[in-house]
């Protein structure tokens, strides 16, 4: 009843301001385009209160259900979930126990930080169905084999008209079309995290914990891994890294076909980026693309070097 009060009252009192309120210290938390955080703490508790846009993927109950299922399996790997209400509420909300440590803005920078990542991720993807007693669903992006991944990059590129897509892009697509992708065997589905951005990884001495799973469902591991190398809190790692980050976690994972999946899911996403970014600068000036956060001043032209960028990655990976 003491959290169910809490949430009844931020629901009511939306305010960027940090305040105190009957026992509780309330801090917002800001960064998140698709959520409202705030760290509540009192005598007992030290709170992350997540509300979440409500839309089809069912973000606050993903997230909970993901939660639970590390919890069951034994891995102290996130925070640990405490309550979910996805109905009370104009946004469904979860609430979780608030993790502490460092949050960094920036890729890992030695070995060992990439280790570090690499080893929770593998861990992640211990969870299996057979093992998992929580029901989960399929991840919000992921992908199982080249067609699934065409398809997804297909998807996309149906969201922007055709008078609204850019030579550059036009010509890629040209060449993405003629591209071969090897086949591999079914992969079996693991529980994925999906959105591999650094801010999502708390480095605390020792062991990475990760916050933020409201897109998480099963999926295959080789996936994650891809989806990690391009996305962008990663533009700035060279090509060097990315093959030692493959080689490393093909090394902890028993799977033969794991590297063949990683490298063509790589150049699949590449392509998706490059129709994503272009998405975006068409889609946001005309609000189709509405968040619970406010952009950044920079928004289109941070976009707009995000597909030039995409696009010159993706013109290599064809070569």
């Amino acid at each position: 009843m003491e959290i169910r009060s809490l949430l009844d009252h931020l629901a009511q009192n939306e305010t960027l301001a940090d305040h105190a309120w009957d026992g509780w210290r309330i801090t917002r938390v800001t960064g998140g385009w698709n959520n409202l955080l705030y760290r509540a703490t009192n005598a007992e508790h030290d709170l992350a209160i997540k509300f979440t846009i409500r839309d089809a993927r069912d973000r606050a109950g993903r997230e909970f259900a993901a939660l639970t299922a590390l919890r069951a399996a034994g891995l102290d790997l996130a925070p640990a979930p405490v309550l979910l209400e996805r109905d009370r509420y104009a946004l469904p909300v979860v609430a979780q126990t608030w993790v502490a440590g460092e949050a960094n803005q920036t890729p890992p920078a030695t070995d060992a930080e990439w280790l570090c990542l690499l080893e929770h991720l593998a861990t992640i993807h211990t969870v299996t169905p057979a093992r998992a007693s929580h029901a989960l669903p399929v991840a919000v992006v992921t992908m199982r084999d080249a067609t699934e991944g065409i398809a997804r990059v297909r998807d996309q590129l149906a969201l922007l008209p055709n008078d609204a897509r850019p030579t550059s892009l036009v010509a890629l697509l040209a060449r993405f079309a003629h591209c071969e992708f090897p086949a591999w065997d079914k992969p079996r589905d693991t529980l994925c995290r999906v959105d591999p951005n650094i801010t999502n990884f708390i480095r605390n001495v020792g062991k990475w914990l990760s916050v933020d799973w409201e897109n998480s469902g099963w999926g295959d591991p080789a996936f994650e891994i891809a989806d990690l190398i391009v996305h962008p809190a990663y533009l700035t790692v060279d090509e060097p890294r990315w093959d030692w980050v493959i080689a490393t976690y093909c090394r902890l994972r028993d799977d033969p076909q794991m590297e063949i999946r990683i490298r063509a899911y790589r150049r699949i996403m590449l392509v998706w980026w490059v129709v994503r970014c272009a998405r975006y600068l068409y889609d946001i000036p005309r609000g189709a693309d509405r968040r619970l956060a406010d952009r950044p001043k920079k928004w289109q032209a941070d976009f707009q070097f995000k597909y030039e960028r995409y696009l010159n990655l993706a013109s290599q990976a064809m070569l």
